[in-house]
């Protein structure tokens, strides 16, 4: 059964060029695989793996890295991937490293081997300066030596997160999914309501890798539009003013938590006409609280859009996984295994219980939902339906 709903789909921004797609996705493999490699290279040169020849146990390795509190979780996953990955392999209940660990240890080697990489598999260039800066200082951010955002955004910089949604036709076509969904709504609401100005809130926007094609697409409604972009960190905040500020009358900028009641932190509930998270909710000790809080923002008929990763990919766990937040969950959240995101199946649920209706999944035509890394949903508050048909 796949995941995307062929009838809703909005088109034509949501259309994906499939030829580069398949492309991407076998680059993106290759990256992967090179992450993997990284990894259990850092971790032999720490010394927390057994060396050639000698085995050790789970909890003995994990005791040589020492992990910092609020890293368990990362700490597991990372031995779990290298076990999946044939890099570590079971030796009477013991592990040891394969033959497939050497070589990756030295700086030189990690430059020489990462530069091949971008040259051969350009679609995911943007992908490696990221992962080679996570790698180096993962060590350190799971002993607690390091902040995890400062290896993420170096002085502040968001330079190496942006890179990769640099052209990138996989984040481009959930982004255009965003943006199309968005706009439709939109522009039912205005055609129905020709005297009043819609509302969309964007909770969590982060470094803006979304917010530019909404807004691109809403430009043509921008008189009668107010686009409330908000964060919990006052730094994406800035960034969102220095991006999106200029020449934007209709763009404002304020904090907002979407853990807290949105009446607690000075919205007004039932105000919105649209919810906009795009690769946030993830990041929550409770999906179904935030959930709750964007359908009070809402008013009845109003739709919240997520953007959300719906399959676990190694690739994260090497780089956004640092992050505290990635591992923030309670530990009874219905969660992915060694992830804190929700599957397809666990998003229609959670979007139900919560108290939306007729929720629409969008995602790459001809795929299987557990085959899907990203989602698209739709889906609209109950209660009178004032623009959604």
């Amino acid at each position: 059964m796949t995941v995307t709903d062929a009838e809703a789909t909005p088109s034509p921004l949501a259309e994906l060029d499939q030829e580069r797609y398949a492309q991407f996705r076998v680059s993106f493999d290759a990256v992967t695989d090179f992450g993997r490699r990284l990894l259990a290279g850092r971790l032999a040169a720490a010394g927390v793996l057994p060396v050639a020849g000698r085995t050790a146990g789970r909890e003995e390795i994990l005791a040589r890295l020492a992990v910092a509190p609020g890293y368990e979780r990362l700490a597991d996953a990372l031995l779990d991937m290298l076990a999946r990955a044939g890099l570590l392999r079971g030796d009477g209940g013991r592990l040891a490293v394969s033959d497939r660990v050497a070589g990756l240890a030295g700086d030189d080697a990690v430059d020489l081997s990462a530069a091949a990489l971008r040259r051969e598999h350009p679609e995911i260039a943007g992908y490696v300066p990221l992962l080679v800066a996570c790698q180096q200082r993962l060590v350190d951010v799971v002993r607690g030596d390091a902040p995890a955002n400062e290896v993420l955004f170096p002085g502040g910089s968001t330079d190496l997160v942006s890179a990769i949604y640099q052209d990138n036709v996989q984040l481009d076509f959930f982004n255009r999914l965003c943006a199309a969904a968005v706009h439709g709504h939109v522009q039912r609401f205005l055609r129905r309501y020709p005297r009043s100005v819609a509302q969309v809130m964007e909770v969590g926007a982060g470094t803006g890798g979304t917010t530019g094609p909404v807004l691109d697409a809403l430009a043509d409604r921008a008189e009668r539009l107010r686009y409330l972009y908000t964060d919990v960190g006052p730094g994406f905040l800035r960034l969102g003013r220095r991006c999106f500020g200029a020449g934007r009358p209709h763009v404002d900028f304020a904090r907002y938590n979407v853990e807290g009641a949105p009446g607690e932190q000075g919205f007004e509930p039932g105000s919105m006409h649209v919810v906009l998270a795009s690769n946030v909710l993830h990041a929550t000790m409770r999906i179904s609280v935030a959930l709750r809080h964007c359908h009070a923002l809402l008013r009845p008929g109003g739709i919240l859009v997520i953007n959300e990763m719906t399959s676990r990919l190694d690739y994260n766990t090497l780089t956004f996984a640092l992050a505290e937040g990635w591992w923030r969950h309670a530990d009874d959240e219905p969660r992915l295994p060694a992830s804190p995101l929700l599957d397809v199946a666990g998003w229609r649920v959670a979007l139900t219980r919560a108290g939306f209706v007729d929720v629409r999944a969008h995602a790459v035509p001809g795929l299987d939902a557990d085959e899907q890394a990203q989602t698209v949903f739709v889906a609209t508050a109950a209660g009178a339906c004032e623009a959604s048909r």
